[in-house]
């Protein structure tokens, strides 16, 4: 009788191995939740491994299903993984819950629950990255600021993308207590940016000069009353991304990738001529230090109130005029600086030095506001009609178009939409805005 028992147990141990999972990536699994790779359709079937190939700037995710988080392990195999991992876990509603990067000083990624970041049972979304591949949320800050088996950071909202540059690779990941898992229901989508998007709202990737800079305008904002807080973009390889703003306060305006961006930032306002007016590169000891910039006017290099060109690179990415020389020196980096290189006194002509992809970011901005459509053209007070130049739409703007009415060829600031011609669209410009400004 022994003997069968044993028979029995040693033939239900050998079901439960046969049972096992070993997972090989079908096509190419998504990196958000709603493109993830379900891995079974039930949650019952112990997984083993999970096999798959990383191409450049990918990112792998797939649906496990975790019974007991106290017996979960995940581990990057470095046999069969060929590059440096990350290892990443997300809740079914793509909320960050454990990462780890480098584990026990080798390259190898190994995440349990040891910090006691896994709140219970239930399907969880394992991802895997190549350093320095890393998920962002909603508002393009950073989910996890650690690298070792860490939780996420509170009050980050759910993985909306990822940010940073890599090459390819193939990988295995070992798992323990896990098992496989179905697709959960789509979490909810992002909300609105609060903000100008690069993409959502300027239609694509700002150019990096004043030609090509990006018009912060919206139809439904105040040119130079309506605030904008935030500016989100994507920096590619030796990209820099220039937008157009306006500011009426210089005392009050600070921009700012502190907290928001994770990469080596450089921030840059220009004059529309082109000209430089200040600089940040590494965030100023007093405000906290640190690789991201911040600028404001505590050296009162802004000196008036106008439309402006805020210019984002990643280090050393320099801006230089037609020379080729430097409108700002190198160093020092932790100061806010007016132009003080070679080219100090000449327009931006162009960039030098090459760099990586720095991925998402975020400019949080005060006292900034919308422009017109305009952009630079708009003038100072950013009121579509005002003719005159002087901020308002007011009984002066009227009377120079009317005095010019007819006008036909070049017909100077009579000629509000610059068609050649002051005639009843140029009337009705000025009527439409009439009291801007004021």
């Amino acid at each position: 009788m022994r003997l069968l028992w044993s028979f029995l147990a040693l033939i239900a141990l050998t079901a439960t191995a046969l049972a096992q999972v070993d997972w090989t990536e079908q096509g190419d699994a998504g990196d958000l939740p709603e493109t993830a790779q379900a891995t079974g359709t039930d949650t019952s079937t112990p997984l083993s491994t999970i096999s798959g190939a990383l191409d450049a700037n990918d990112v792998d995710m797939f649906a496990i299903y975790i019974a007991d988080p106290s017996a979960f392990r995940a581990e990057t195999n470095t046999t069969t993984t060929d590059f440096d991992s990350q290892l990443w876990l997300f809740d079914v509603n793509g909320n960050g819950i454990v990462h780890d990067d480098d584990s026990a000083g080798s390259l190898r990624s190994r995440i349990t629950n040891a910090n006691n970041c896994i709140p219970g049972p239930g399907i969880y979304y394992i991802a895997i990255s190549r350093w320095n591949r890393d998920p962002i949320d909603c508002d393009g800050n950073a989910i996890w600021t650690s690298v070792s088996n860490a939780c996420a950071v509170a009050g980050r909202s759910r993985v909306a993308s990822w940010t940073g540059s890599t090459s390819a690779g193939t990988y295995q990941i070992v798992l323990q207590g896990a098992f496989t898992a179905p697709l959960g229901a789509d979490p909810a989508d992002c909300p609105p940016f609060d903000g100008w998007d690069e993409t959502d709202n300027g239609g694509g990737d700002a150019g990096d000069l004043p030609a090509t800079a990006q018009l912060v305008t919206l139809p439904d904002q105040t040119p130079c009353q309506s605030p904008v807080t935030r500016i989100r973009g994507d920096n590619g390889a030796s990209d820099v991304d220039m937008y157009v703003i306006c500011i009426t306060d210089p005392a009050n305006f600070v921009a700012s990738t502190v907290g928001t961006t994770t990469w080596d930032t450089q921030l840059w306002l220009f004059r529309c001529d082109g000209t430089g007016v200040v600089h940040n590169d590494d965030n100023p000891p007093d405000a906290g230090g640190g690789l991201q910039s911040r600028i404001d006017n505590r050296t009162n290099c802004i000196t008036e109130g106008g439309i402006y060109l805020l210019a984002i690179s990643r280090y050393n990415r320099d801006a230089v005029d037609a020379d080729g020389n430097l409108l700002w020196n190198n160093s020092p980096f932790g100061e806010v600086r007016c132009p003080d290189g070679p080219g100090a006194a000449n327009p931006i002509a162009g960039w030098t030095g090459t760099t990586t992809a720095g991925g998402r970011y975020v400019i949080s901005l005060q006292g900034a506001y919308f422009v017109s459509d305009q952009g630079c053209e708009g003038g100072p007070g950013q009121c579509e009609g005002d003719a005159t130049g002087d901020g308002r739409v007011d009984d002066a703007d009227l009377l120079v178009v009317l005095f010019n009415f007819g006008c036909f060829g070049f017909c100077g600031p009579a000629d509000i939409d610059r068609n050649g011609t002051v005639d009843d669209a140029d009337l009705l410009i000025v009527l439409f805005n009439f009291g801007c400004g004021s």
